[in-house]
Parts: C-alpha cells; structure tokens; sequence
C-alpha cells in the first residue's frame, strides 16, 4: 500500500474534510509542480521565537504543514498543547502524503485539526475559536514567514474578526437561547400552513424594492413613501413599522426576525400587523400567533430546530441571519426579483444624538439615552461630518457591507439622508432615488396576489411526519433523563476513586465516556441542547480536548467531576423546559389538522 493510501486512511477517519478535498483535486496535480523542502534537523532559532509567541496559551494555530517536520517538533516540545494546522497550498500537502509515512503524526491525540487551501480556512478558525480558553498562538513555519508576512497578518486578521462573530453569535444564542427552541417549536404549526419564501423566487423579476428601517433619518423623508409605493415594492424592517402607521402608511411588507418578548411589543399596535408579514422561524411567536392570515415564513439557515423537526436541507434554505432586520429583508427583496435596493432609515449611527424614528416606541427613553451616551465610535456620514455610533452598530454596518459584497449583480442605494456611509452603496437623496424609478410600475395587487392559489389544503402526511418526530424526541428526553442520572452518579464518585482506587477510577471514566457518548450523539441533541445551553456547552468544548489528553488520573477525574458533571446538570435542569415546548407545540399541530 503506497505512502497516500496509507495517509489517506489516517485523513479520512480524523479529518474527512481534508481527505475528500485531496480527492477533488488529485487528478490534476503533475509531478512537475514545485513544493518546499523542510530542512531535516530541528530549527532551533526559529523554535525559540515559537517559544516566545506560544508562552501559557492552550491552542496554537500553525500556518503551514509542509512535510510535517516542525509539527513533529512542536508536539513534542508542547506534549500539554492543541495545534490547529493550516496548510494553504494543497498541492504541497499532497505531496507531501505521496512521499512520506505520516501515519503517527496524523494520529497524534495533540494534533487537534487540519485544513488545506482557502476554502477550510473558516473551518480551522472555527475549531480555534470553539477550543481556545483565553487567546490563541499564531505560529508560522519558516518557509512563510520569509516569503509572506503580509498573508500571516492578514491570516491573523482574519481570525479576529472571524473570532469578534463568533462570540457575538454565541452572545446572541446565549440572549435567545430558550426563546429560540420555543419560537421554533410554537411557530411550526403555522409554518406547516403558511406558505414559504422559497416558493417565492422571483415573483417581483427586475423590480425595485425600498427596505425601511427605523433610524432617526426617517423622520426628514417618510411621506416619500407614499410617493414611491406605486414604483417599488416596500418592505418595512422590524421596528420601522410602528414609524410607518403612526403616519398612516403601509408597506407592502413587514418583515420581523427579533426573537424576544420585547419584539411583540413593537407589534401590539393592530395597524402593524395589516400588512402581509414576513417572519423568520426565528422570530417570536406572539407575533406570529396575531397575524391571522397573510404570512410568509422563512426558516432561517441558523436555525437548526426548526430544519429538524421539518426536515428542512440547510442548502435549501433562502435567508442568512444578520445583525439587523435590514439584512433580512434585502435577503427578501432580492430573492423576490429585486434588483434595485434602496434603503431609507438604516443610520447605523446616532445623528443629531437621536436613535430611533418618531414613532417608534418599544425602548424607554432612559435606556435610550444611555446606549447614546456611551457610543464609543465616530463614523462618516451621508453629508461629510461624523455620527456617533455603538459597537452594536459598527457590527450592523460591517455585516451590511459584507452583505452587499455577497449580492452582485444588485444596486444599492443609500438614501438614508443622515445617516452613516455605507461601503457598496451609492448614496442618493429620496427625491433623486424617486426621479430615478418614477417610470416603473409595482402593482400592490401583486403582493396580494403571492397569496392567491398558494396555499393548498393542509398537507396531512407533512404534519403527520413533523408530530412524529416531536413525540419520539420527547419520549427519547425522558429516557435521557435517567440516563443522565446514572451518568451523574458515576461522576461523583471518581474523585474519590482517583485517590483511592486508581484502577476502579480509569474503568469508571471508561464507563462515564460510553455513558456520554449515548447521550450526545442522539440525532437531536446537538440540534436541541446547542441552542439553550450556547455558554455552558461553549464551556466544556474548551475543556474536553484536555480534558482527553490529561493522564494523571487525579488531574483528569477533577476535570471531568468539574466541567462533565456541571454540563450534565445543566442538561437535566432543562429538560422540564423542553417538555413543556414540546407538548404545546404538539397542541398547536393538532389545531391546524383538526
């Protein structure tokens, strides 16, 4: 068996990402294309600048693989270490496992992940993130460290902000968390009997749509909006609704995507819910419960209960979460056939010290007044001085940016008249975006059309699938629960042991890593328990890696007593909770089958 199969083998067991890339691009590798060689005895100089830049950090992040040389010299020197490795030139790598037996390296415990090429670079800063305690080590082998410096700061960069979404993501799961499951769960019922946006691909083709949101600027152009509805479909973003009745005008649509209590209260008005709505599976649920007919659903691609339970592909899924409702709705809007954006209220900043748009009532004034005080930024706006801006908003604005980059083809206009600068966009005054479209026709009846005809009877078999798989995840809780009871039991008794029956201690961390084992890998744990316990599963992900590599039996059984038996708690203490979800959004089902 040559040198590749036997790496391969190694890849596809411990990093199947890596091994299925080599196959994608095996075919075209020649034996003429160029590699770099390591040098064979150990790099000391370089090894003591490693030394330096690793210091007390858990996790190091290796740029280059090459032929595994200073890998293997990292790993001995950092036995207590987990090393995430990236090796940007496939070709190289490849190689690289044609040539040399790589087996007990690729099989080393500390060797924690590997990605090639740009396409798995998220995927390495992912398990990173999800892994480091406090910073991460950068590392880069010395063939890349005198021929890209540039691309290592970059690469580093990158991490950053790839690390700054992280945690915001999992600050987002942490504030929703239990709101999240039970939104999902509730709105299922209406989501099974509403139609979706996917069956809403281009229904408005090549038309303009203007996405209203709530800043301050709306203030100066609202009664333009009248004035454009008959020339572009309008979509109101989150909170802009309340801004849009109080002056007595509808948008075609509203799109909600809040998920908290607070997000009802900016649809307690009845004249907010008179348009079409379109909501995220996300979205909370009283809202939904309000509007009694006239919804769109959109099951959103981060919301892995919902697609569950529904039997929704991920890939299928039409709409991305982001910072701000807005994203949301340009999602829609291009979907929809919009090819023409503009967007009126997204200041993104505090101009003239104010945060909302008259009319939009659901934050005190006091809690207002704080988040403006305490702006800590300073950004460009449409009319060449500067708005102060949260850290919130700095996020909004680079998630919008980044949204516009991702929709070519699409024509952004910024006529939000004192708002932030907003790279990708052009910015325009209403009364210029209005010249612009006076000429092209939107028809409200098209909006009330998408409904007609849409939406069939009831599909029984899908309801029937959907409640089945509810019921049999809630019988699998309440045999989880004993479960998890037993596995408690044998936790608490290893601290003990490790110091006094050290051989009883390693066959009981046997037993409780089986135990574990059944429990986390259910089809619907991950799905179920990732989203209401975000933080304390964040927690024991850092952990665990060490957690395996640590082999003083003492050490170990007080890390698993710690942080296992802290997460195992918090498992059982929810799942009351989840059994309480679970039968009203069985109760909900059974409403629209009658």
């Amino acid at each position: 068996m040559t040198n590749l199969m036997l790496n391969l083998n190694v890849l596809k067991e411990r990093f199947s990402h890596v091994a299925h890339k080599i196959a994608e691009v095996e075919t075209s590798i020649t034996e003429e294309t160029s590699t770099y060689i390591e040098r064979v005895e150990p790099d000391h100089e370089w090894l003591q600048a490693v030394r330096q830049s690793v210091e007390s950090t858990e996790c190091i992040f290796v740029y280059g693989f090459a032929q595994g040389l200073a890998i293997a010299d990292l790993l001995d020197i950092y036995p207590d270490r987990l090393l995430y490795v990236y090796e940007p030139d496939i070709i190289q790598f490849y190689k690289t496992l044609m040539n040399y037996d790589l087996r007990d390296l690729l099989n080393h415990r500390n060797l924690h992940y590997i990605a090639i090429g740009e396409e798995q670079l998220n995927s390495v800063f992912y398990m990173a993130a999800v892994h480091m305690q406090q910073t991460l080590a950068f590392v880069a082998l010395r063939y890349y460290l005198e021929r890209e410096m540039d691309v290592l700061r970059e690469i580093k960069s990158k991490f950053e902000k790839f690390q700054v979404t992280y945690d915001s993501n999992l600050k987002t799961h942490q504030f929703f968390k239990e709101d999240w499951v039970r939104n999902g769960l509730y709105q299922m019922a209406d989501m099974l009997s509403s139609i979706s946006i996917e069956s809403l691909k281009n229904v408005f083709p090549n038309s303009t749509a203007v996405v209203v949101a709530s800043g301050p600027s709306l203030k100066a152009d609202i009664d333009w909006i009248n004035r454009l509805s008959p020339h572009a479909l309008i979509l109101s973003a989150g909170s802009s609704i309340q801004a849009l009745v109080k002056h007595g005008i509808q948008p075609h649509i509203a799109v909600t995507l809040d998920g908290g209590p607070i997000n009802g209260k900016v649809f307690l008005d009845p004249r907010t819910l008179e348009a079409p709505l379109l909501y995220a599976s996300t979205s909370y649920y009283e809202i939904t419960d309000r509007k009694t007919d006239h919804k769109i659903h959109a099951v959103m691609s981060n919301d892995e209960v919902s697609q569950y339970f529904m039997g929704v592909d991920k890939a299928h899924t039409v709409l991305s979460p982001t910072p701000t409702v807005t994203g949301t709705a340009i999602q829609a809007a291009v979907w929809m056939g919009a090819r023409r954006i503009i967007m009126m209220g997204q200041d993104l900043s505090f101009p003239g010290g104010k945060f909302y748009a008259d009319g939009v009532e659901h934050i005190d004034d006091e809690k207002v007044a704080s988040l403006i005080e305490m702006a800590p930024h300073k950004v460009p706006n449409v009319q060449g001085s500067f708005n102060q801006a949260s850290d919130s908003f700095i996020f909004m604005k680079d998630s919008l940016e980044n949204l516009f980059e991702a929709l070519p083809g699409i024509e952004f206009i910024n006529s939000t008249r004192y708002g932030a600068v907003l790279e990708g966009t052009a910015w325009m005054p209403v009364e210029e975006a209005y010249e612009l479209i006076r000429d092209q026709e939107f028809d409200a009846n098209q909006v009330a059309n998408i409904f007609k005809g849409r939406i069939d009877r009831v599909n029984h078999d899908s309801i029937h699938r959907v409640k089945e798989k509810i019921i049999n995840t809630m019988e699998d809780l309440n045999g989880m629960k004993d479960e998890l009871s037993v596995l408690l039991k044998k936790i608490n008794t290893i601290r003990e042991l490790s110091r006094s029956k050290p051989a009883k201690c390693h066959q009981t961390i046997a037993e409780i890593e089986v135990a574990w084992s059944d429990i986390v890998f259910r089809e619907w744990f991950a799905t179920i328990y990732e989203i209401v316990l975000p933080l304390e599963i964040a927690h024991f992900d850092q952990h665990q890696p060490l957690i395996a590599m640590e082999q003083n039996v003492i050490r170990k059984a007080d890390l698993i007593h710690n942080h296992l038996g802290s997460l195992v708690n918090q498992i059982k203490s929810k799942i009351p909770m989840l059994k309480t979800v679970f039968e009203e959004s069985i109760r909900r089902i059974d409403a629209i089958n009658m």
